[in-house]
C-alpha cells in the first residue's frame, strides 16, 4: 500500500504545482493564454483521475487501518485541490470580465471613430465662412 500511496502523491503534488504555477500567471499577467493552460490541466487532472482510480480499486480490497488513514489524507488533499481549482475558476472568470470591459469601451471607440469617417451623405470638406 505504501507504493501506491506514493503512486498517487506523484500526480497529486504535480497538478498541485500546476495549480499554483497558473495562480500566479492569472493574478500577474493581463492577458494570460488560458487555452494553454486548459490543456495542460486536463492532461494533469487525467493522469490525476487515473491514478485515484487505481487507488480506490486497490485500496477498497484492503481493510487495514494504516490503509483507512490513508484514505483519509487522500480525501484531504483531493479537498485542498478542488477548493484551489475553485479559486482558479474565480480568477480565469475575473480575466473573462475584465476582457468582456476591454472589449466593450473597443467597441465604443470604433463606434465612435466611425462617426468622424466621412459617408456618402456627409461632405467631405466642411467649409466655415465668417
Amino acid at each position: 500500500m505504501k507504493d501506491l500511496a506514493e503512486h498517487i502523491s506523484k500526480p497529486c503534488s504535480e497538478y498541485e504545482n500546476l495549480q499554483n504555477r497558473h495562480l500566479d500567471l492569472l493574478r500577474a499577467e493581463q492577458l494570460p493564454d488560458l487555452a494553454q493552460m486548459t490543456i495542460e490541466r486536463r492532461s494533469a487532472s487525467e493522469k490525476l483521475k487515473n491514478a485515484i482510480n487505481e487507488f480506490i480499486s486497490i485500496a477498497g480490497q484492503s481493510e487495514s487501518l494504516s490503509d483507512v488513514q490513508k484514505l483519509k489524507e487522500l480525501k484531504q488533499r483531493l479537498g485542498l485541490i478542488l477548493r484551489v481549482d475553485e479559486t482558479i475558476g474565480v480568477e480565469i472568470q475575473r480575466h473573462k470580465n475584465q476582457l468582456e470591459k476591454s472589449l466593450k469601451h473597443l467597441k465604443c471607440g470604433k463606434t465612435t471613430l466611425e462617426s468622424y469617417r466621412p459617408s456618402k451623405d456627409r461632405p467631405r470638406l466642411i467649409s466655415i465662412s465668417r
